[in-house]
């Protein structure tokens, strides 16, 4: 009699198993099916334009084109699509940080792109997990979207504040020579009265 329960106690547990593995499984399944159809990110999100002066540089600026394409493009996309992007964002992010042009490598713009490729390392992990949890996965685009936003905002503030500087060079040449010109024209006069004397 104790063998039978015994043989039966196994049996009972060896049958829960199995079937909390099953619905594991299920639920796995079900997470997966849940993703594959759900887009992700905000479509609607406003990405400030370059201007064209820095629209100029950038393009000297190997991949940063492509990384701004697709740093948009993960805007409504599935857990599927993602994968594939956030693989190609990492390339650009990695690119354009190893090769930023002298005029544009000052200190806020390298920090932006320390900060875009770390959202987008950040994203890539997250997509590739397991089990995604939507709200995290909608907050870290919403994060990359904002990196991607702050470095284009940087990028066109130095190109405004270097134009701001070279005005102020050139009003302060132009203040130069109008002293100039007029110590010469004062001093010419000076010369004139000594010779009339």
């Amino acid at each position: 009699m104790n063998r039978l329960l015994s043989f039966l106690t196994v049996a009972f547990i060896g049958v829960l198993m199995v079937n909390c593995g099953n619905e594991e499984t299920q639920n796995e399944t079900d997470t997966l099916q849940e993703h594959t159809d759900v887009l992700y990110g905000n479509t609607s999100f406003s990405f400030p334009e370059l201007s064209e002066n820095t629209r100029s540089y950038t393009n000297q600026w190997g991949a940063f084109e492509d990384f701004e394409s697709q740093a948009i493009s993960i805007n409504g996309s599935t857990v599927e699509e993602l994968k594939n992007k956030t693989e190609r964002l990492l390339v650009y992010t990695d690119s354009i940080a190893k090769k930023i042009p002298d005029t544009l490598a000052v200190q806020s713009i390298k920090s932006r792109v320390m900060i875009a490729k770390t959202r987008a390392h950040l994203l890539d992990q997250l997509v590739h997990r397991a089990h995604i949890d939507s709200v995290t996965l909608q907050t870290y685009i919403a994060e990359m979207n904002n990196a991607t936003s702050n470095l284009i905002v940087q990028l066109n503030d130095k190109f405004k504040k270097d134009a701001i500087d070279q005005q102020r060079i050139n009003t302060e040449k132009k203040e130069i020579e109008t002293q100039k010109r007029l110590r010469d024209s004062i001093f010419q006069e000076e010369l004139k009265d000594k010779t009339q004397q």
